[in-house]
């Protein structure tokens, strides 16, 4: 039997501590380790734990026994808690966390720290307690906020393993095309290198027959400017992959753009048979805002596409319109290119934009190229947040079109571009910066054949030397290589435009280099230099430069 409470608050009296565990802010009480596990004292801070008022509430509650204390659905965890605990070393501690009813029905957790000791009265717990309840929710809520955590972990990596799976079956089937296309552009690049070899060859042989020299320099013109498309095609889709494209910005005409690109193939189509149209009375605000070079550029792609694939006695057309009812500054635009080549099958155009896609190969089609203009107008504008449409059928032709919304800026008559007159008369002289002794030897040859007079710098500060020495009205114009020893074409513009006298300081400057990309434009212009020019050197090219230069 337990002995009564007084008796026992007697004995604890007795030891002088009973003050001091009554009044101790955490729970404390003794029971018997024994079948019936009652208790045989309890502190006041038991009675506030289990929300009764005094002892007697506290007896009534519990049974005044360690089990009635415990939450039935806990009790026989806690008790097989603690026998193992004590199994494992007597003289510690034993732990164990559980649920208790409060006397106003309340669950509550309960941290227990107890301690078995044998005495004369028998085996007996002495227990520390204090409410654990927001200690265990914290507890919960951590678990359950990890448990979420790895969920979702879960569902990321099942994500992310599918995205592997898909990409790797991206990736196996790139390689496949990158094979195919390295397999074709090995084919595109050597069958025109053989053309410049072959027919170089048989010109040094036949030097004496005019007539079959012109053939085979027209030949050799043809193939190389077939590699160049290759070389540059398959540059430009490498940078725009590796992110290294940038737009450049500025104010620009749409319709200068178009009729650029028309005089660029015009020469071409002729001589294919191939009568050329451009149309830009649609246009109602002609001046934009653009990146006027990479917006020639896949005009031009697709221009080129459309020459190539087009037979003898058709006509291609480039159409430039605007939607009705610009707002906010900007305006809808679309550029269309249309022809009466070989069209493509349905089939096809659902793919025509990948890179290394081809209907069929140069062997089957009797046309040189890479399959990259198209993916380069797509990244072009992707870029330039536009979109591509096409229409075809097989032996009819095709129909591109470009749309764009373009920031409107000044407006002004969208036909300005045509009829333009190009005037060279005023550029006659004029001082060439070239360091590369071949690129020199040919750039002389071509400019003066054209009837202007030339004149070379080997660098860029001997070039800024002899304007500045010269006579102010000594050169028209300026060709600036870009890269070159000593002094480079950018920091000669800037000397250059730095000069005192405004005669010299102000001649045209057009860069003319094999850097050939817009961000080379954009630090040609940045730099001082009113135009930009990519090699190999086109007179022809050149000539429509230094007209819109001067003029």
């Amino acid at each position: 039997m337990a002995p009564e409470p007084d008796d026992t608050a007697s004995a604890l009296a007795a030891l002088g501590i009973e003050g001091v565990l009554s009044h101790m802010p955490g729970g404390f009480f003794v029971y018997r380790a024994d079948a019936d596990e009652g208790l045989i004292y309890a502190n006041e801070a038991c009675c506030r734990i289990f929300g009764c008022d005094d002892l007697s509430a506290f007896k009534r509650l519990t049974g005044f026994t360690f089990p009635g204390m415990v939450h039935p659905d806990d009790i026989v965890r806690v008790e097989d808690s603690i026998a193992r605990q004590i199994a494992a070393d007597q003289f510690d501690m034993d732990y164990v966390e559980y649920r208790i009813v409060r006397s106003d029905g309340a669950v509550r957790w309960i941290e227990d720290y107890g301690h078995y000791v044998e005495t004369k009265a028998g085996p007996l717990f002495y227990v520390f307690i204090n409410d654990g309840t927001e200690k265990h929710e914290r507890h919960r809520k951590e678990l359950a906020s990890v448990s979420a955590e790895l969920a979702e972990a879960h569902v990321r990596e099942a994500e992310h393993r599918s995205m592997l799976r898909g990409a790797l079956s991206q990736a196996e089937a790139a390689n496949v095309a990158k094979n195919a296309f390295l397999s074709n552009m090995s084919h595109d690049i050597r069958t025109p290198l053989n053309a410049v070899v072959g027919y170089a060859e048989l010109i040094r042989a036949h030097l004496n027959e005019a007539e079959r020299v012109r053939a085979y320099t027209d030949r050799v013109l043809d193939a190389s400017h077939q590699l160049l498309d290759v070389v540059n095609e398959t540059l430009e889709i490498s940078r725009m992959e590796a992110g290294h494209v940038q737009l450049v910005m500025a104010e620009c005409s749409l319709s200068s753009a178009v009729e650029q690109v028309r005089r660029d193939f015009a020469e071409t189509a002729e001589r294919r048979g191939i009568a050329l149209e451009a149309d830009v009375s649609g246009i109602v605000h002609d001046r934009v805002e653009a990146d006027v070079v990479r917006l020639t550029h896949l005009l031009s792609q697709l221009v080129d596409n459309a020459v190539k694939y087009s037979p003898p006695r058709t006509t291609v057309r480039i159409v430039a319109s605007e939607e009705p009812g610009s707002a906010g500054g900007f305006s809808t635009f679309h550029l269309t290119v249309a022809d009466e080549g070989i069209g493509m099958d349905a089939a096809f155009t659902d793919r025509m934009c990948l890179p290394f896609e081809r209907e069929n190969n140069t062997t089957a089609s009797g046309v040189q190229g890479t399959g990259l203009g198209l993916t380069i107008v797509r990244s072009i504008l992707d870029l330039m947040q536009g979109d591509l449409s096409a229409e075809s059928t097989p032996g009819a032709g095709s129909v591109f079109t470009v749309t764009l919304t373009l920031r409107v800026t000044h407006a002004e008559d969208a036909r300005e571009a045509f009829g333009r007159r190009e005037r060279t008369g005023e550029v006659r002289r004029i001082l060439l910066v070239e360091d590369n002794e071949l690129n020199s030897e040919i750039a002389c040859c071509l400019l003066e054949d054209a009837g202007y007079t030339v004149e070379v710098a080997e660098n860029g500060q001997v070039a800024v030397e002899r304007l500045s020495r010269a006579d102010p009205s000594a050169f028209d114009l300026v060709l600036m290589d870009i890269q070159m020893p000593v002094m480079d074409g950018y920091a000669a513009a800037r000397a250059i435009r730095a000069l005192p006298d405004p005669l010299r300081s102000t001649v045209p400057i057009i860069a003319v280099s094999a850097n050939a990309f817009s961000e080379d434009r954009k630090r040609s212009l940045e730099s001082g230099m009113d135009a930009h020019l990519a090699k190999p050197l086109d007179i022809h090219r050149l000539e429509r430069l230094i007209a819109t230069v001067i003029g």
